[in-house]
């Protein structure tokens, strides 16, 4: 999977280059990834104690690369701000004992979803052929880092966007 990296990032500079030139947009906020082996698609594997450092490689890799494709394309930082959620999602994701700041203390979980699948290869959502759920929710989406195997609570995005709402409102202002 690391192996396409280099492919999907040069791909993606030609396109923020083309938005810049031919598009002539002059605010493009773009994002890293954030710890993907630490989303519970990874981490159901681990009985949800534990970040698969493979796939968290692979982001790092990533990020890095997007940062040089930025850099060369923008070294002034006018044009593209690099938003950075790697950083706060690590931050609230490998502290999952909870033991760190108050923001931090109100995740039950960071690592298991509040949608779980009953079957390692089930889905948020799903339903047998009688209509039947296929997964349990949590009592508190508010307390869960992540709502199903991908995709953050509303309460995650909070949290993160937190970190870093005045540097894109610096960026978009100027």
């Amino acid at each position: 999977a690391i192996a396409y990296i280099p492919t999907v990032v040069r791909e993606l500079g030609g396109q923020l280059r083309r938005l810049r030139d031919e598009a002539g947009m002059r605010r493009v906020v773009v994002t890293n990834l954030h710890p993907m082996g630490c989303t519970p698609t990874f981490t159901r594997l681990l009985n949800y104690t534990g970040c698969d450092p493979l796939a968290n490689a692979g982001a790092a890799q990533h990020n890095a690369a997007l940062r040089s494709v930025l850099g060369a394309l923008d070294p002034n930082n006018r044009t593209f701000l690099l938003l950075d959620v790697h950083t706060p999602f690590a931050a609230f994701l490998l502290n999952d004992d909870n033991n760190g700041d108050s923001d931090n203390k109100k995740f039950k979980s960071t690592l298991r979803p509040c949608c779980e699948s009953f079957r390692p290869d089930g889905y948020c959502g799903e339903e047998d052929e009688n209509g039947t759920r296929q997964y349990t929710l949590c009592d508190d989406p508010g307390r869960y880092f992540y709502w199903d195997d991908v995709h953050p609570t509303q309460a995650a995005w909070v949290a993160v966007a937190g970190t870093f709402r005045a540097a894109v409102k610096s960026f978009l202002s100027t």
